[in-house]
């Protein structure tokens, strides 16, 4: 029997929707107060683990990760002797925040971490993963205020499928596509619990009504096909692969072989190193202010009127 569920996908891809669709299907959803709150991006809900998203953003800076500019992972990453804190505090963090097995757990980070979480934890999970036309991801990223451009948020998700697929190797896993999804939710639910039987996990079905309260159709605000894709001139060769490779992935694997991919965009890496070099520049300058308030404020008490008191009486202890 499966322990639980990861949902893997990137950002904007349907994952919270496949998420609580799973909750619904009776699945473990983590604690009511470590919830990620909904907010304007993701009104419905974000189904996440406040506390797991904290310790797995923890994992990848270990190994010199980032989500917003991930490296690419080879395997055996997750042996890293700098993960050894981490890995051996893991089976608490996880039983904290879903308080018992057949949970469900999505967070876009294990497309970046799932190798980890593989060896840190005794379990044998399962995996869904939602495939999305990264064109509506980008324009999904666009309307949500998401600033990164295009071209990025393309990178981006073709670093974090390609991790997900090498490292989700050997699982039980089902392929699913978010147009599925949106277009029969209950159906798509239908499929999803055919598949947890197929991993010993009996859940009961979702209402109807529950579903399509949930997921609304006349919500999604952009429908690109792969027509749409391969005509698109921002959009990679490697990119129209791993796109290509997803789409005969759909469906279920009792135990999921990574598809042979081509090379990946040779300007994605380029990417996100500027990026890592924005960032380290940003954290620099913040730990210069900070260090620089904290000098002024320091100066302001040592000047404060408020304080001559204690220092008259430092200066008499001072010269016994």
């Amino acid at each position: 029997m499966a322990d639980g569920v990861f949902v893997l996908g990137m950002h904007r891809s349907g994952t919270s929707a496949a998420t609580r669709l799973l909750g619904l299907l009776g699945l473990r959803m983590p604690v009511d107060d470590d919830l990620v709150r909904p907010d304007e991006r993701n009104p419905t809900g974000y189904w996440e683990s406040l506390s797991l998203v904290a310790y797995t953003n923890r994992v990848l800076w270990a190994v010199e990760s980032d989500m917003r500019c991930p490296l690419a992972l080879q395997p055996g990453w997750e042996a890293d002797s700098r993960l050894d804190p981490l890995r051996a505090g893991a089976p608490a963090a996880v039983a904290a925040a879903f308080g018992g097995t057949a949970w469900v757990w999505k967070d876009p980070r294990n497309c970046l971490a799932l190798a980890f979480w593989r060896s840190a934890l005794d379990v044998s999970p399962s995996a869904l993963l939602v495939h999305r036309n990264p064109l509506e991801i980008a324009i999904s990223a666009e309307r949500s205020r998401r600033p990164d451009g295009k071209i990025y948020t393309l990178a981006l998700w073709e670093r974090y499928l390609r991790q997900a697929l090498v490292q989700a190797e050997g699982l039980p896993m089902l392929v699913t596509r978010y147009d599925d999804l949106v277009a029969d939710p209950v159906g798509w639910s239908a499929q999803v619990q055919g598949f947890l039987a197929d991993s010993g996990i009996a859940v009961g079905a979702v209402s109807e009504d529950e579903a399509r309260e949930f997921v609304d159709p006349s919500a999604r605000r952009s429908e690109l096909t792969e027509r749409d894709l391969l005509a698109d001139e921002d959009v990679s060769d490697a990119q129209r692969a791993l796109f290509a490779a997803l789409e005969r992935a759909v469906g279920r694997h009792s135990s999921f072989v990574s598809p042979s991919l081509q090379a990946e965009t040779p300007t994605t890496e380029a990417l996100f190193g500027e990026r890592r070099r924005a960032l380290s520049m940003t954290r620099e300058l913040k730990s210069h202010f900070d260090e620089e308030q904290r000098g002024r404020w320091d100066a302001r008490l040592r000047r404060s009127a408020l304080l001559a008191p204690a220092r008259a009486l430092y200066a008499r202890v001072r010269s016994g």
